[in-house]
């Protein structure tokens, strides 16, 4: 008699949780039982709504639907996609805004160019080669209209590491650490220019690209976080000024590889600092106070009153070459300049075989760095402009022609610059014809004026290289930023940066990425279980450790599981809900709407051993084998106990995944429902108690 009491007890605080009427004592609602809500099973809901289980077309219809696609026009604009937009272009409306943005960018490419092909340890004029020759294929096949494609200073140090391997006239066969193919070398006494190697590493890299892009590998993306990236850059950012230091101080050091380098560069410097020249070092102080000032003080409260930003670099390469040559910086003061600068085109050559087999693993590295920095930046332009998509693989398609193009004529790889390509937006470029009318002017350049930069000091041009790295030095404050948001990211970010100064930039992008997989893997192996509770009155069921108001059904607990179940985390998670199936204690607002007490108060209401467990997959994205097994295990144990196991809100894929398993042979699908009351409803009919 006293079970039986109980047993009604449990039921009416449970029907006036779940009623929807707050008012309404629950004794009144058993006793009009034709009042009461009847629950829906899964199937039932399945058979109301008119499920279907998705089928996937077979071989032959997806091979003919394909077949029907394959329109000639359409293939030709997907590829080129000037074929569309050059078609539809605004002339009257369009040509002159493109025309100064493509006159801006030219500009601005030639101190980059200068500078940054220093970086790559090829000559000045090929930075400006890069602006011209794989800009042309990617106008022709891009679909980003504001992108601008060319030097870009993280590329062309992890370059450098190849030509510095590969380009040196003096191979000792002494040395164990040579490969095959440099032993070869040595032999025959042949070397390569610098150029080749880079050329070399440019074919790679377009190679990379062009694969990447036919097997639709555009995702692969996603494995460069933002924070990765972040903490890539700034440590490639030491690199790029480690490697010019020497220029600031005009000394020559010993060439240095491999891991701890840069403790190794700073270590000769300091063993040659004696050697310094004075004027120089008093250009490059020069031109970097300059440069601040003008970036820091004057430039924010001008450049909104101007239409067309100041090329301060242009400004800064022009006047150090005029000064230069007028003051006879390298005859008399032994100042160090670019030299000899070629005018005309090159003539198209292939680049070095025999590097192909040694480049590989280089090359598929500077291509997702490239391709990443590319996206990341061409979402942003297409967003700001809001007009056009951007479509990952044939950007990979674009990226890889223009740099399988340059290297034919002694290309660097490229990639797009920050800084250009917002100028570019800033200054009302409209369409990729804007590089059309850049390469022009570069060409006009290449053509005629390149030999008057010959007396450019070299310092200058480190000075441009470094001012213009403030922003990605600065970036060191996202670590803070991650740190605050999650330990994790942070972990992410710090390891790539060490990685990348402590060790090299190819190793340190390889532990970035390592340590994202890490972490996505330990995330992935404890789902996120909350404990839910009713607010009275309704049907809501929300987290009581969020949500005060929400009060736990007596006799039954409600679990949510967020995330996917697989081999890896299912024995954490039946050990998790079992624990929770225990009665844990959980602190909570007592707001119990049926005896008055106050909805503010906060106690630890401990709960006996629940009778029911409900466990809501609406979060559930997958379900493997394991898991399935997992929750047929934890099914078996809470029956044995005469306890009673309810799922909830599974997903079709979910449920697919359940059939194809044979979950149903041991689980009753009548215990499977389409919402958490519905549960809660069955669980109150079949009056299930202990």
């Amino acid at each position: 008699m006293a079970e039986e009491n109980h047993k009604n007890g449990f039921l009416d605080e449970t029907l006036s949780l779940v009623s929807g009427d707050a008012v309404t004592p629950a004794p009144a609602i058993i006793r009009n039982s034709g009042s009461r809500p009847k629950p829906s099973t899964h199937s039932d809901f399945d058979q109301l709504y008119l499920y279907s289980k998705p089928k996937k077309p077979g071989l032959k219809k997806r091979l003919v639907h394909t077949s029907k696609r394959c329109d000639l026009k359409e293939s030709l604009i997907s590829l080129f996609p000037i074929t569309d937009w050059l078609y539809n272009y605004k002339w009257k409306s369009d040509t002159f805004s493109d025309l100064i943005a493509g006159a801006t960018v030219a500009i601005m490419h030639i101190p980059h160019g200068i500078a940054y092909s220093m970086l790559a340890g090829v000559p000045p004029v090929v930075g400006i080669y890069m602006a011209f020759f794989p800009v042309l294929i990617y106008s022709l096949m891009g679909t980003s209209r504001h992108l601008s494609i060319g030097t870009f200073s993280v590329v062309c140090i992890m370059t450098s590491k190849a030509v510095l391997m590969y380009s040196e006239p003096e191979i000792t066969l002494n040395n164990s650490n040579l490969t095959l193919m440099e032993v070869s070398m040595a032999e025959n006494h042949t070397s390569l220019s610098p150029t080749q190697v880079a050329a070399a590493v440019c074919f790679v890299v377009g190679f990379w690209q062009v694969v990447m892009g036919v097997l639709k590998m555009g995702v692969l993306s996603v494995l460069l976080s933002e924070t990765l990236v972040s903490g890539f850059t700034t440590g490639a950012a030491v690199h790029v000024i480690t490697s010019q230091i020497s220029k600031f101080f005009g000394i020559k050091l010993p060439r240095r590889t491999g891991p701890l380098k840069i403790i190794y560069v700073y270590y000769d410097l300091f063993l040659h600092i004696s050697e310094a020249n004075l004027v120089t070092v008093g250009i490059s102080l020069a031109t970097i106070v300059i440069l601040t000032i003008w970036n820091e003080i004057i430039k924010p409260r001008i450049e909104k009153k101007l239409p067309i930003p100041i090329p301060i670099e242009l400004f800064a390469v022009i006047v150090g070459t005029a000064v230069s040559y007028l003051a006879g910086f390298e005859e008399f003061y032994k100042v160090k300049t670019i030299g000899h600068v070629s005018t005309g085109l090159p003539l198209p050559e292939i680049p070095p075989l025999m590097l192909f087999p040694n480049l590989l693993v280089d090359g598929l590295v500077i291509c997702l760095v490239a391709f990443s920095i590319n996206m990341s930046m061409a979402k942003i332009l297409a967003r700001k402009a809001g007009n056009y998509f951007v479509v990952a693989n044939q950007e990979l398609l674009a990226g890889g022609c223009a740099n399988l193009f340059g290297s034919l004529f002694g290309c660097v790889p490229t990639a797009a610059s920050l800084s250009r390509s917002m100028i570019q937006l800033k200054v009302g470029g409209k369409t990729q014809l804007a590089s059309f009318f850049s390469c022009l002017i570069l060409l006009f350049v290449l053509l005629f004026v390149g030999p008057l930069f010959q007396p450019l000091p070299n310092c200058v041009l480190a000075s441009i290289v470094v001012v213009a790295l403030k922003g990605m030095i600065m970036q060191v404050k996202d670590l803070y930023n991650a740190w605050k948001h999650s330990h994790a990211d942070a972990l992410v970010w710090l390891g790539s940066f060490l990685g990348v100064v402590l060790l090299d930039i190819d190793y340190g992008l390889g532990l970035g990425v390592s340590l994202s997989l890490l972490t996505l893997v330990i995330r992935g192996q404890k789902p996120l279980l909350r404990v839910l509770g009713n607010v009275p009155g309704t049907q809501i069921y929300l987290d009581i450790k969020c949500y005060h108001s929400a009060v736990e059904i007596p006799g039954v607990r409600i679990i949510q599981i967020a995330g996917g179940l697989h081999f890896a985390n299912m024995d954490y998670c039946q050990h998790k809900i079992l624990s929770l199936m225990e009665g844990e204690k959980h602190d909570k607002i007592h707001n119990d709407s049926y005896n008055g007490s106050s909805p503010t108060s906060i106690e630890t209401n401990t709960h006996p051993k629940p009778l029911c467990l409900v466990l809501d997959m609406v979060s559930v994205s997958f379900v493997d084998p394991s898991s399935v097994k997992g929750l047929l295990s934890l099914y078996k144990d809470i029956k044995a106990q005469g306890r009673i196991l309810c799922l909830t809100n599974c997903s079709w894929t979910v449920y697919e995944s359940f059939n194809k398993c044979g979950f149903f042979k041991d689980f009753p699908e009548t215990n499977l429902f389409s919402s958490v009351n519905d549960a809660v409803l069955f669980i109150s009919r079949h009056s299930v108690m202990l």
